[in-house]
Parts: C-alpha cells; structure tokens; sequence
C-alpha cells in the first residue's frame, strides 16, 4: 500500500507539526496502550503518520526512501569551569534495525540493510524527564504520565549529502564525514565477525559509535548464524547514546556546549589508513618507556604535593592526548561519541597492584531483583570500551604499609584498547554474579573476628578474587559500618561538628553472624552492611595488559 508520505519532504513536513504537542493530544482517542514500552513511537508512527507497525528490511517509508525513530531526550545540568551548563542528553541509544546474520553474510556496506534503511532517518525526540529526578523514578516514588511527554525536536539525521531539499536546512543534522568513516569501520568489524561464524561473540564494547546491540524480550531467545553450528544473541545495529548526544548538543546549542570539546583526530585522511583505536594509541607510542618525571616536565603538568599517583597519571594521560588537565569534565569528541572509559593500571615492579572497581551498588534491595541478562553489570560490561593505560611503579618499600612515591621510579609502559570478551562475561562473571546475589537473598554471612591488636575485623562469605573468579564484591568505603546512617562528633580543625556517616546499605535479608558478641548487635546489626562494589580481579586485568610488558 502506497503512502502519502511518499517524499521526504513530506516525511518530515509531518513530523515538523508534531513539534510541540503531547503523546496524548496526539493519541486524542487513546487508541495506544500507554503501558506498552514502545508507547511513544507507536503513537507517532500508528497514530500521526497513520502506519501500520512492520518489521520490514526497507525504511518505513521505502518511497521517501526515510526511516521513523521515535527517542527519549532528558535534560541534564553540569557544574563546568564553574559554572552551570544544561545540556540536552539522549535517553537512550538509539536502536537501528535488527541483524540478520544469515542475509547480512558477505555483504558490502553499500549492499547492507544498516545503509539501505538507515541512511536517511526521520528523528523525533520528545522530552521525558530531568535527570536529576531519576532515583525518584527508580524508586517508584515519581510516577510519570507518558501522555503528558511532549515532541520537542523533529530532525532529519542523514548520512548522505541531501540535494534538492525543499525544506529548512536547520532542521537536517548531517552526519559529519569523519564520523561516518568511524561509523564504516564499526560496520566493518560487526561484519567480520557475522562472516567468519562470530557472531555469538560481538558485543557493544567491540566498537565506538555504530554498536550492536542485544535484542531479544528473553535472555534464552538465540537465533542462527550462517556457516556455524554455534546460535547468537539477537542483535541490532544502534547508534550509542552520547553519540546521538553529541550530534543533537551541536545542532540544538551549538559546537561550544561543553566550552572545550577537543578532536583527537584532526586529518580525517587518518582514518582511511587506520583505525580510530589505532589513530588513539599511536599518540601514546612516542611516551612508551618515558618515567613519570620526564612526562610531567616535557608535557608541562604543575603537580601539588597533596595530589595522589592516580591522579597525576591521568593528568599524564590527558596531557598527552592535548586535553584539559585541569578538569576531568572536557573530554575528547571521540573518547566521548564512543563511550570509552580512560583506566590507568597501575603495576608494583610488573606486578598487579590493585584491584579494578568498575561499578558501585547503590541498593543491594534492587540488586537482588535484577535477572542477570537485565543486570547492570552484564550491560555494563558488554557495552563498555575500555582505554587502558600501564604505569610500571619500582618503588621500594618505605615501611611496613608505604612505598616511596619518587616518579623517577614510575614508567609509563603502554596504551591498550580492551573490552571483556562475551564467553567471559557470560561465562565466569555471570556465574559469580549468580553466586553471590544469591547469597544476600539467603542473608549474607558474617563474622565477627579481632586480630592482634583487638582490632574488630568482619569477614564475609563472598568469593574471593582469582584468575578463575574473575568478579567480586569488595567493600566501597574506607571506614566499615554494619549499622543505619549515624551522626559521629570529630574535631575539624580542634571544632567539634557533626559528621554523617553512611557507608552502610540495607540487606535484603538479615545477616547471618557468628561469633558476634551480644554487647556488639548495636553496632554490628543484622539488616544493615558496609556498601559494596564489582570489582574485576588484579590478576584478570594483569593477563589483559601483560603483552605490553
């Protein structure tokens, strides 16, 4: 059946009057079931362009040749340089069309359904909500009227040069070339991987702004890969959240959004030659071997004595790659589209030093109702990027609990891109994430131990960290608490004040103790323990970056 909207300038004309009205005063006859996840874009597709929902391979409009995305936008308020900048923020990644691995076989990037239906895509965003709100929605303690969301932006995203267009060019955001040649080389990767029979192993974390996404409404729904006897998650191309973040700030506020936004690649004749991983690690190579010392004097970086290793390392690192070290606000526009975590590691003489905290638990009452392919922790880990970045410190001991901290003793090793391969996360992550939530839904047990100098020492019975048991909780506060939130009286600066101490979190189940003495169930009680955080072992890390040694 043919559409009226059978251009693009009709396409967008549509959805250009859409601006400014509710989902509800366009779903006047609330023909939409508003408890539908897919809520919003069923009203505008369903409802305001009269289409009917389909899942085929060509765009929703195959005439106009335009594809419909209907997203969230949320608005977001910074502290930067000192002072408040508000910035428009993408809700969500924006989900493209679904893979098939079998047709998507031994295509080109021409050839593949990615370009053909998404080249050229109708964006209508609407506004949801302030971020700052967003613990009160978790909660359930803010409930949100979906109709009262209202369209704020009808823009047409586009990938190709548009010629002839009738309408305002102000509401096209073309996607600039350089991101496009970062957008085929992420393509190219999905795809090497659908070709040679790998596709069980792609994740998002594999590439920097086109991702491919999980898509499925189970987490046991597998689908068939060509030339492999292995089944695959359903996947979708998407573009990443900060990328459409980055691409709607520049249109909407302008390029000085965030004041300092740097480019890291400068030539975009580079990334016909290399990678954009490759372009960011070849700025590294030069510093390969240098000590601590020799960066800080050649990249000009003022260090206070107060200031931490970590902290001078990631001034080191920012120096490097020409950006801010003064703030950890402004980043590079590449770093930020691509969602990649900046993580120095730190070595004690070629050995693992520490741990790798990578996400804090909040509330371990919402933690023990996560199903696994809904946790934080498996999004978190198969979405994310990593740039790793290897500081060798020789130091000596000085005494029993310090070493020395003389930075003619800290090499700067090497920089590596790294994210945590899918039989891993599915593997032994998943298994002691399993472990040890069940554990706090049975009731965590403790024990209540004094070492040598009567000291209180609480041990767990969570998993300790190994090369095999790659994941663990370890404690997310400096000073231990088993109790409610308190106020303690300390002397800051010889005045006496109030200090809030709160590093406790609610058990879902009460702790299971032994050895407790009865003189101590005030302070050590049953529902509450010192909060928590997923850490991946120092030994697991240390075979990531070992090859650099």
């Amino acid at each position: 059946m043919s559409s009226v909207y059978n251009t693009m300038e009709k396409v967008h004309k549509r959805a250009l009057e859409a601006v400014g009205k509710t989902l509800g005063e366009i779903d006047v006859n609330g023909t939409i079931n508003v408890n539908n996840k897919s809520y919003p874009g069923n009203v505008i597709e369903q409802v305001w362009f009269d289409h009917p929902a389909d899942n085929n391979t060509e765009p929703d409009f195959p005439e106009a040749g335009v594809e419909l995305k209907v997203t969230p936008i949320d608005q977001q308020t910074k502290n930067i340089n000192k002072r408040k900048v508000t910035k428009v923020i993408a809700g969500e990644r924006l989900v493209l069309n679904k893979i098939n691995y079998q047709n998507e076989y031994g295509k080109s990037f021409e050839q593949s359904s990615f370009w053909k239906k998404n080249k050229l895509i109708e964006l209508i965003q609407y506004y949801r909500r302030d971020v700052s709100h967003k613990k009160k929605i978790s909660s359930g303690e803010k409930i949100e009227d979906k109709t009262k969301y209202r369209v704020s932006y009808a823009n047409l995203l586009s990938m190709t040069e548009l010629k002839n267009f009738g309408l305002p060019k102000e509401t096209v955001i073309e996607i600039p070339k350089k991101d496009l040649e970062i957008i085929k080389q992420d393509w190219k990767k999905i795809s090497e991987y659908i070709n040679s029979g790998k596709a069980d192993q792609l994740s998002e974390g594999l590439t920097n702004y086109l991702g491919a996404c999980t898509k499925s409404t189970s987490g046991a729904d597998y689908t068939k890969q060509k030339y492999s006897d292995v089944p695959a998650k359903p996947r979708a191309y998407s573009f990443k959240a900060k990328f459409i973040n980055e691409l709607i700030n520049n249109h909407i506020i302008g390029p000085d959004h965030t004041e300092a936004v740097s480019s890291i690649v400068k030539d975009i004749s580079e990334l016909k030659k290399k990678t954009l991983e490759e372009i960011i690690v070849s700025r590294f190579t030069p510093y390969y071997g240098m000590k601590q010392s020799e960066l800080i004097k050649k990249l000009g970086i003022e260090v206070r004595k107060s200031q931490s290793q970590k902290n001078i390392n990631n001034m080191i690192i920012r120096g490097i790659l020409n950006l801010p070290t003064t703030t950890d606000d402004v980043t590079s526009e590449e770093i930020e589209k691509a969602e990649i975590s900046l993580k120095t590691v730190p070595l004690r003489m070629s050995q693992p030093k520490e741990h790798f905290k990578f996400m804090g638990i909040p509330s371990f009452l919402e933690l023990v109702n996560e199903s696994w392919e809904d946790s934080k922790v498996y999004d978190f880990l198969e979405r994310k990027k990593f740039l790793l970045l290897v500081f060798n410190d020789f130091n000596k001991k000085k005494n029993s609990d310090s070493y020395e901290t003389n930075p003619e003793k800290i090499i700067f090793t090497g920089a590596k891109f790294w994210n945590m391969p899918i039989n891993d996360i599915e593997g032994p992550v998943k298994r002691v994430w399993k472990t040890e939530v069940e554990k706090l839904k049975n009731g965590v047990e403790l024990t209540f131990t004094k070492n040598g100098n009567n000291e209180i020492r609480i041990k767990n019975n969570f998993i300790k960290p190994s090369i095999e048991d790659i994941l663990h909780l370890r404690p997310d506060a400096q000073v231990a608490q088993y109790k409610s939130q308190y106020y303690k009286d300390v002397l800051v600066k010889e005045v006496p004040k109030k200090k809030l101490m709160n590093n406790s979190r609610k058990l879902p189940r009460p702790a299971k103790w032994k050895d407790r003495p009865d003189s101590e169930k005030e302070n050590f009680t049953d529902d509450y323990m010192t909060k928590q955080a997923w850490w991946l072992s120092k030994e697991y890390i240390y075979q990531q970056i070992k090859d650099l040694l």
